[in-house]
């Protein structure tokens, strides 16, 4: 028996990713739909259109949308807290439902679904805590237990966690709620207006914007470490690139717990516990897809 066909939308703030398929490599190496993220009723007309055609060529048991946040799960859509205005209150059940009637339909965080993916299939398989990150123009992260994505009052937010201002950087942040968290001091975005870069290339690797990002990026991992006690943190987006950042991450982490933690994980092999995602930029959608197949069981 054929596997079911899973729509999978990786609704992100700056484009919506759109993919169908039967098993997380389909969803993975499958074309995908790629739009802007506009105006809501405009581009969600655009991706679900999308997928209403993959839907009469060959049905779809299930749709799973991983949305950028924070969300609002009780309606299943995007929270009035959000700094997209246009998007405040806006609900992918209503317009689901509206295009595909009663549609088993499985929704969280993009990096919440991201974080499932990766614990699945990707650089987290198998473990049963795993956080994932991502550092691009935003940073928002899941943290996955026992096979779960964990949700309490609302989502985690890593992303809004205090992190300590160095005393030589005098930029103020860019977080319009709380300044200098650690999204307003270590985004792409910040990294950006810090160093006053409109556009162009990446910072070269021995800038010394990276010097100051990797501390932000350390206090972030310790906090993480010492918080959810996870078995590998996963570090992607697109700050992560940077050649040589990710090893001046794991070489702070482990001069900043000094042994405290004593496992091998956080002293000898921190080389196979702070990693990149296996999943790269398909991290999203294929995590879209694990909320539909979720759906959908």
């Amino acid at each position: 028996m054929a596997e079911p066909r899973i729509g999978a939308i990786e609704a992100g703030g700056t484009k919506m990713v759109v993919a169908v398929g039967r098993t997380p490599e389909e969803i993975r190496d499958a074309e995908r739909f790629i739009t802007p993220t506009t105006d809501p009723t405009d581009t969600m007309r655009r991706v679900l259109d999308w997928l209403r055609e993959q839907h009469d060529d060959d049905p779809l048991q299930a749709i799973g949308v991983a949305s950028f946040g924070p969300v609002d799960f009780v309606r299943r859509g995007i929270a009035h807290s959000t700094p997209k205005l246009l998007w405040r209150g806006v609900s992918w059940a209503d317009a689901i439902g509206a295009a595909f009637g009663d549609i088993p339909l499985g929704f969280d965080t993009d990096t919440g679904a991201a974080a499932l993916a990766e614990q699945r299939w990707g650089a987290g398989r198998d473990q049963d805590v795993v956080v994932y990150v991502t550092i691009g123009t935003g940073i928002g992260g899941g943290l996955v237990v026992d096979g779960r994505i964990v949700h309490g009052l609302l989502h985690p937010e890593f992303g809004h966690m205090v992190v300590r201002h160095r005393p030589e950087d005098d930029f103020p942040g860019t977080c319009p709620s709380h300044g200098d968290c650690l999204e307003g001091l270590a985004s792409g975005e910040s990294v950006k207006r810090r160093w006053h870069r409109t556009g162009g290339p990446q910072l070269p690797p021995d800038h010394p914007a990276w010097d100051l990002e990797s501390h932000y990026l350390v206090d972030a991992v310790v906090n993480i470490v010492t918080i959810t006690a996870a078995h590998v943190v996963i570090l992607g987006g697109g700050v992560m690139s940077v050649p040589g950042l990710l090893e001046r991450v794991r070489s702070g982490v482990r001069d900043h717990l000094n042994g405290y933690l004593d496992v091998p994980a956080l002293t000898t092999d921190i080389d196979h516990y702070i990693v990149s995602p296996q999943l790269g930029s398909a991290a999203g959608a294929v995590g879209a897809f694990a909320l539909g197949r979720d759906a959908l069981a």
